[in-house]
């Protein structure tokens, strides 16, 4: 990426924050639930076993406790982001089990809920193995109950539109996890769906898209628009 268009990235991703920061947390909690409940009526959630969902920072950033409490009460295998600092830093998702477990998680220095790091490495990753670790074939791990499968992803973003472009926080986290979880044709692409409020909505064009980056099928916004490749902003 040109430094130019890294900057200009980092000037809107700026604008967006700075627009978030001023809005009233009740407004949130009420955009949250709205979007929240436009993706459970999606029948590809319905439809879905075993899906990713994040999970939220208190402020600014739509709530995802609906999504993962109703995920888990209907049996559904949830996993979460985690990351680990070996380098390069992959972006994994680990499985929640239960909704005590998730009620019961810590929240880490931005508030948001997360896994101790103590059992990680016993726990399936969403590539269909167990742990952090890379094997000597370059894998990960083995063991996992879904065989690698994850059906749907629930995306944060700093940005979406309507051309179902996405621009994150810039660690480019997601757009490596989902190069590498297709890489080998071995798992099913998820359907992935983003969730924001309607102040990071922004019109075509105004995201800048590389060859690495991941469009979504849908965006769930706040002000009750379902977002997909035929609709309008």
């Amino acid at each position: 990426m040109s430094t130019e268009a890294r900057e200009a990235k980092k000037a809107l991703r700026n604008d967006i924050k700075a627009r978030l920061s001023h809005l009233p947390e009740e407004e949130v909690t009420r955009q949250s639930t709205t979007a929240q409940n436009l993706i459970l009526s999606l029948p590809q959630y319905h439809e879905a076993k075993t899906l990713s969902i994040y999970l939220s920072m208190p402020l600014s950033e739509v709530r995802t406790d609906l999504l993962v409490r109703d995920a888990l009460g209907k049996g559904k295998r949830v996993f979460v982001p985690y990351i680990h600092s070996v380098p390069p830093p992959p972006k994994e998702t680990h499985v929640g089990n239960t909704r005590d477990e998730y009620e019961g998680l810590g929240r880490d220095g931005w508030g948001i809920p997360h896994l101790s790091a103590a059992g990680i490495e016993e726990r399936e990753n969403g590539m269909g193995g167990v742990g952090t670790s890379l094997g000597t074939d370059g894998k990960y791990g083995g063991g996992g109950e879904s065989g690698g499968g994850l059906d749907l992803i629930v995306l944060p973003g700093v940005a979406f539109d309507s051309a179902m472009s996405r621009m994150g926080h810039g660690a480019g986290f997601y757009d490596s996890y989902l190069t590498r979880f297709c890489a080998d044709g071995k798992r099913r692409r998820p359907f992935l769906v983003g969730l924001c409020l309607a102040e990071q909505i922004l019109p075509p064009g105004e995201i800048m898209m590389q060859e690495w980056d991941w469009r979504v099928d849908a965006v769930a916004v706040g002000d009750g628009r379902l977002l997909t490749s035929s609709s309008v902003a």
